[in-house]
């Protein structure tokens, strides 16, 4: 995440048990129906074409809300991709503090991006519910599709759930019992990451917005030529951090797989310990 905004674990359990109320009205297995629940709460959701302006957005307008979707931008009632970004909207509508804003004014309503940097509260809490509607964690957290971890077990609960790859990687991570962090990058710039309570808080070699460290999978691929790896690449520790001396995790190899979003350009990097 950012490297200065961050929920409280106290924030995150509220918002936790909210979105676990909600989805356990409505859900088929481990999928959450969210048409029910905009018919349920009789919200105004418009599927149309706004170019590249926004993937969801909640306007509060003549006494109602209403939902924009993006369809330039993938998000559609029945897409992996538009059913997060229409989870993020009904958190803005559930949280009391989002809602009330909006219909009073205190809060203008504003666009939101899947893939923005994760550096305003709102949109992090938005994007936290979000998570846990579409996978609650007594779902994910005894979810065995796949026993050993890798990419396939995050396209697997994607799958399962009905949400995006980033989606699944995010709350996977929080839910999840061993070390794993994500980086996400664009033109060799880190946008953003996630870490577990489990992986060590080792200092960076990258900083938010600045350059990929260059022995990393992920930054051979923006620097080298035909360097797309798309297995389980062995990395050092020090590849991507400055282990603390005399951790014994600081001399173990770790796992980096990438994930590569040619339609928005984007790069995953999943970091685990072997």
């Amino acid at each position: 995440m950012s490297e200065t905004v961050e929920l409280t674990a106290v924030r995150k359990k509220e918002l936790n048990k909210l979105a676990d109320f909600v989805s356990g009205m409505f859900s088929k297995g481990n999928v959450t129906l969210l048409q029910e629940i905009t018919a349920f709460e009789e919200l105004n959701v418009y599927v149309d074409h706004y170019e590249d302006c926004f993937d969801g957005m909640l306007v509060f307008d003549e006494e109602q809300f209403h939902i924009h979707l993006n369809i330039d931008r993938r998000n559609n009632w029945n897409t992996n991709r538009g059913r997060y970004s229409l989870s993020h909207e009904l958190g803005h509508y559930y949280i009391n503090e989002h809602r009330i804003g909006l219909q009073t004014g205190l809060l203008e309503p504003h666009t939101s991006f899947a893939e923005a940097d994760k550096n305003d509260l709102i949109e992090l809490e938005a994007d936290y519910f979000a998570g846990c509607l579409l996978m609650p964690y007594q779902k994910i957290y005894y979810f065995d599709g796949v026993k050993k971890f890798s990419l396939d077990k995050i396209k697997t609960i994607s799958a399962s759930f009905q949400v995006s790859l980033l989606a699944a990687a995010i709350r996977y991570c929080e839910v999840c019992p061993h070390e794993l962090m994500i980086v996400v990058s664009e033109n060799n710039k880190v946008k953003w990451y996630e870490r577990n309570e489990h992986f060590p808080k080792w200092p960076f070699r990258f900083k938010v917005h600045g350059s990929l460290p260059p022995t990393t999978v992920a930054g051979e691929y923006f620097t080298k030529a035909n360097s797309r790896f798309e297995t389980i690449e062995t990395v050092k520790p020090d590849d991507w951090f400055y282990p603390f001396t005399g951790d014994y995790r600081a001399n173990r190899e770790m796992n980096e797989q990438c994930f590569y979003s040619d339609g928005f350009g984007y790069v995953i990097s999943l970091l685990w310990f072997k």
